[in-house]
């Protein structure tokens, strides 16, 4: 009876200890998919940008207004335009060509499904199943940023390994914006713009959450109207309130 009792607490420590082993190797191999990576490109405001900036797109493609612009990790800046070109320039507003992906002098680059490490795609069909990948780059200090098409974007290192979900902490609250073409804005709002700012062009449209309408002239200043239209404010490009004879 004594061995038969050394046997049985024998097999229960050894199932405690493949037990703890296996909450060990659980914790070791947990992914926090909800882990933010503060990335290195950081998105910001059209109205912040130089004023150099905005003149170079002002009168070198009059015809199309800034979708995105972000401020890469390595000090350029990239403009993303309406008909789906990326301009880049240095940190003092000087432009320095288009990002066609065959230009490597600007590192960024967008790679095919193919190409991505597998064990990203491990990563990606084990946390993500069934959810297809929308768009892969390769950034310039080597990490990958995934996009998956229900528009998470996952940052992974030159290795491969999972740093997070994109995080911008300079990024506005406006997810939900829609850029629009400035000729689709209410007839009003084009009125108060030509008669307030005759000698400035709209560079930037956008349908707001609310149903607003937020238009970046090419002299940084930003104007905020209602649903209806009606002028609400103007800021500059760093934030102050901008004067306007009827207000």
């Amino acid at each position: 009876m004594i061995k038969l009792r050394k046997y049985v607490w024998l097999l229960g420590g050894i199932a405690l200890l493949v037990s703890c082993s296996d909450d060990d190797t659980t914790r070791e191999n947990d992914v926090d998919l909800d882990a933010r990576f503060f990335n290195a490109d950081v998105h910001v405001a059209v109205s912040s940008l130089s004023q150099d900036i905005l003149n170079y797109v002002s009168s070198n493609y009059p015809d199309l207004t800034i979708i995105e612009a972000e401020l890469e990790d390595n000090g350029n800046f990239e403009i993303y335009l309406s008909n789906g070109l990326e301009l880049i320039f240095d940190s003092a507003g000087n432009f320095l060509g288009i990002d066609d992906d065959e230009n490597e002098d600007f590192d960024d680059e967008y790679i095919p499904v193919e190409e991505i490490p597998q064990n990203i795609l491990d990563f990606i069909n084990s946390n993500f199943p069934g959810i297809e990948i929308d768009e892969a780059e390769r950034e310039n200090n080597g990490n990958y940023e995934i996009e998956l098409e229900n528009d998470v974007e996952l940052i992974f290192d030159a290795n491969g390994n999972f740093l997070g979900r994109a995080e911008d902490e300079n990024e506005d609250d406006d997810e939900d914006d829609e850029d629009i073409d400035p000729a689709n804005l209410p007839q009003n709002v084009l009125d108060y713009i030509s008669e307030n700012y005759p000698d400035n062009t709209i560079i930037e449209a956008e349908i707001e959450d609310d149903g607003g309408y937020e238009v970046t002239l090419n002299n940084g200043v930003e104007l905020e109207f209602d649903a209806a239209g009606n002028f609400q404010s103007a800021e500059d490009g760093n934030g102050e309130d901008e004067e306007n004879e009827d207000d």
